[in-house]
């Protein structure tokens, strides 16, 4: 029996870059958490942006954000991975040099950009529903940061991301977390090792956890589940690592498995 499901957002759950969740799943999610499966939402997204996309279940989930740097449930924080302040410089200036690119750092709660672009900053703050703040200097930003994310608008972001790991040399973690999303956090801070921080503190196993995704951060995310599904749309290296792919392109193709599994739930409790 499923007793934990995981979901991406962008991409798998709702369209990328908004806010425009089918209003249907904040019903299946109470659901299915009432019939005892743990919902959590995994997104590479800052945690007040997931905060806004389910607003008052706030309390009721367990998120995942910014890839895996930041985990609450509750609204109660769970853990933060901040970079050591070298390794943040180091990562900001090796960003600097992709070219056309637009970049914002995360805190646990809170964004930042030193990116002075109108159109950026409000599709940031009407799209993501961020509440991003411009500053002089990412580097002198006080609290900590942990994840730098990069939007490469003239190139696909996997071709941006090849010179970054190269620069790095392991000292972060860089994932594709959409067609032009780079997303940048501290060794082994991903959507995988955050999932298994929450199983293992619910006593669930990987063959009790559904989990849904559509891009690279995704992946370790799915291998933490053996009920592991990959959008229509998905990136090719994420359909073979999931189980079972997705062939509806419809926003309703992760609804609808997540009714199924609904459905068998409230089946066992009867």
């Amino acid at each position: 029996m499923i007793k934990l499901v995981a979901s991406d957002l962008d991409g798998t759950l709702l369209p990328e870059g908004t806010a425009d969740i089918n209003p249907k799943i904040y019903e299946v999610i109470r659901r299915l958490q009432a019939a005892g499966i743990t919902f959590v939402a995994a997104s590479g997204r800052n945690y007040e942006s997931v905060r806004g996309i389910f607003g008052e279940m706030e309390k009721e989930l367990t998120i995942i954000s910014d890839n895996g740097g930041y985990g609450a449930r509750g609204g109660v924080g769970m853990y933060c991975n901040g970079f050591p302040r070298a390794l943040l410089t180091d990562i900001v200036t090796a960003a600097r040099r992709v070219p056309d690119m637009w970049m914002m750092a995360s805190a646990a709660r809170n964004t930042y950009t030193d990116m002075d672009d109108a159109y950026y900053i409000r599709w940031m703050r009407e799209g993501y529903r961020l509440d991003i703040r411009l500053v002089d200097d990412l580097l002198e930003v006080e609290e900590p940061l942990i994840k730098v994310a990069l939007y490469t608008y003239a190139a696909d972001a996997a071709v941006a991301a090849g010179p970054l790991r190269e620069t790095l040399g392991g000292r972060a973690a860089v994932a594709l977390s959409g067609e032009h999303w780079i997303d940048i956090t501290m060794p082994g801070a991903n959507k995988g090792t955050a999932l298994a921080h929450i199983q293992e503190s619910l006593h669930v196993t990987p063959e009790e956890t559904a989990a849904f995704g559509d891009n690279g951060n995704d992946i370790p995310m799915l291998k933490r589940a053996v009920e592991s599904y990959a959008v229509a749309n998905a990136r090719d290296e994420v359909k073979a690592a999931a189980r079972h792919v997705l062939t509806d392109t419809s926003d309703h193709a992760v609804l609808d498995v997540l009714e199924t599994l609904l459905e068998r739930a409230e089946g066992q409790q009867n």
